[in-house]
């Protein structure tokens, strides 16, 4: 297994185009028996759930091996995230999935920011308004939605029926912190035009700087 994960750890960089010898030896034998039971039990989780993968000729169990390795082979800059979404239709349904997820992803931004930014109003004197704050905000989270679309990477999809015979499809993606904080930037610059917040606006260029919270 420590073989296989390296192996497979190597393949994902190189197929990115960031291979790195060294890079791909970074799990140590411990780690490498963490990832293999838990992925292992969170596939028999799946499994027990309906889960199956959806028009794929690798496992379940490749699949969320690989995706895992691929998003710790370098946590601190892929960040995973999933996408859940009912249908009839498979590739209908796969898209709304994927939409899902990236609307979850922004509305986790917009909320952290917007989080932040009251928490100073309410602990500092400071004349940007609740309204203006929360104006920001929905043109923030707008803007992410947007921006981050095409910078999304879809690595398995999964599907099962549902009890009234309609289908629910999960979708397993990822996102690149960098690019994604750049996104965000470019979404705030846009929001602050949008609402007036006074002395905030500097601070608030700190707070997009941060990753957004995971699911």
């Amino acid at each position: 297994m420590k073989k296989f994960i390296t192996l497979l750890a190597a393949m994902i960089m190189f197929m990115a185009g960031s291979f790195d010898p060294a890079c791909a030896q970074q799990f140590t034998k411990q780690q490498e028996k963490a990832l293999q039971k838990d992925v292992k039990k969170r596939v028999k989780q799946l499994k027990k759930a309906g889960w199956e993968p959806l028009a794929s000729t690798q496992t379940l169990d490749y699949s969320l091996l690989k995706y895992r390795t691929y998003i710790e082979s370098d946590e601190d800059n892929r960040i995973p995230i999933t996408g859940i979404a009912i249908g009839r239709n498979n590739k209908i349904g796969r898209e709304n999935a994927i939409h899902s997820g990236i609307s979850s992803y922004a509305a986790r931004a917009k909320a952290q920011v917007v989080g932040k930014i009251k928490s100073v109003v309410s602990s500092d004197s400071n004349n940007a308004s609740q309204e203006e704050i929360d104006r920001f905000g929905a043109a923030y989270e707008t803007g992410v939605n947007t921006r981050i679309s095409g910078l999304v990477k879809e690595h398995f999809a999964l599907v099962r029926t549902t009890p009234d015979g309609s289908k629910e499809y999960n979708v397993f993606l990822s996102i690149d912190e960098t690019a994604a904080r750049k996104a965000r930037e470019e979404a705030a610059r846009s929001a602050k035009e949008q609402a007036s917040l006074g002395d905030l606006s500097k601070m608030v260029e700190d707070f997009i700087g941060e990753p957004v919270a995971a699911e």
